[in-house]
């Protein structure tokens, strides 16, 4: 992927779109990171389940405790599935996709081997 860097000759309006482009990727990389994440959220929430406790005490507070972390983990998901954001993205991606539904290359983990590693955000 090119970065604004690189077409520093290029036209300004062009630099901008490519910026902005480059932020949405990695706005929808952060929800593909955090929903991907969700699926070991039953397991952690039961782990508490399938271990010994001392008492019947330490066995709830300890459920308890993995169900508020569980249910923390799906608000801050939902928070930012239904973030502004990420609505605007979401709408435009498929505005887009109804624009020209031919051509639209999916997308496969090979093409980025380091799409697991966050891009640090220019401030």
């Amino acid at each position: 992927m090119a970065t604004v860097q690189q077409h520093s000759d290029g036209n300004p309006d062009d630099l901008r779109e490519e910026a902005r482009l480059e932020d949405s990727l990695e706005h929808l990389k952060e929800l593909h990171l955090k929903l991907r994440a969700l699926r070991t959220t039953i397991p952690r929430m039961v782990d508490p389940l399938r271990a010994t406790h001392p008492s019947p005490t330490t066995f709830f507070s300890s459920f308890k405790k993995s169900v508020a972390d569980a249910h923390k983990e799906i608000a801050d998901i939902r928070a930012a599935l239904t973030s502004e954001e990420s609505k605007k993205l979401l709408d435009e991606a498929n505005a887009s996709r109804l624009a020209k539904p031919k051509g639209i290359r999916p997308w496969r983990a090979t093409d980025d081997p380091n799409w697991t590693t966050p891009r640090k955000r220019k401030t």
